[in-house]
């Protein structure tokens, strides 16, 4: 054998060694730019509302002006600016908030009718937003991307509600403790999302199947934000100004 031939063969061992484990998937996660993320954010927003039913009237028109003229003032210190939306969704059973790639957020009629100012607005917008600032979205986009072997003009095959899932444990806790953060950066006391949150403990403490461990994680994101301290002088609430 050869000198050449020799050190061909040693090449050859190396990349055996060295290379992916036969089976393994050795796809590169798929490359995802501001631009992709926010178009992949209109595609989901769309879907979103065609699967919910929505359909604009002139009242939720002018909810929705509200929830950026809130959304705005929050999302400017934000650790990504990516243009973020902000939508009313009319469903009284929605009782939460939920964010899409690309800031595409959407609130439910259910938990606007437990808010009573708009500092408690601003700290549920502030989870979402950062939900998209924390690449918590992205993060799932991608994942849902590489799953389905899709690309970034192919995102309309991903269905919607995989963003419909919580994050887990510690992403909840980081979306929390980071939007209420900037909310009160934005002027707003976080006095008003502790008592949202206690009013929803008490709700669950009247399930008669309510979940111990449900109760459990609202207790604890409630600690957080109560360990967050106050800025000096803590400003006076907003009276939530929905139309």
């Amino acid at each position: 054998m050869s000198h050449g031939a020799v050190e061909m063969k040693i090449l050859l061992l190396i990349f055996v060694l060295t290379g992916p484990v036969a089976g393994q998937n050795s796809r590169a996660q798929p490359s995802v730019s501001d631009a992709d993320e926010i178009h992949a954010g209109e595609v989901f927003a769309a879907k979103y509302e065609h699967a919910r039913g929505i359909q604009p009237t002139p009242q939720s028109r002018r909810i929705d002006e509200y929830l950026q003229k809130v959304g705005d003032r929050v999302a400017i210190n934000a650790q990504r600016h990516l243009g973020y939306r902000f939508h009313f969704d009319p469903d009284p059973n929605f009782k939460s908030a939920v964010a899409l790639p690309g800031g595409q957020i959407f609130v439910g009629a259910g938990i606007l009718a437990y808010m009573g100012t708009e500092d408690q607005l601003a700290a549920v917008l502030g989870h979402e937003i950062e939900h998209v600032a924390l690449n918590h979205c992205r993060d799932r986009l991608i994942e849902a991307m590489s799953e389905q072997h899709v690309s970034a003009s192919e995102v309309s095959k991903i269905k919607v509600e995989v963003f419909f899932e919580s994050y887990g444990h510690d992403k909840e806790l980081n979306a929390d403790r980071d939007g209420v953060t900037l909310a009160m950066k934005a002027g707003y006391s976080r006095q008003g999302v502790i008592r949202l949150l206690q009013t929803f403990v008490l709700l669950g403490q009247q399930e008669p199947n309510g979940s111990i461990e449900a109760q459990a994680r609202l207790e604890e994101r409630l600690a957080q934000i109560k360990s967050i301290p106050d800025t000096k002088p803590v400003p006076a609430e907003t009276p939530l100004a929905l139309p």
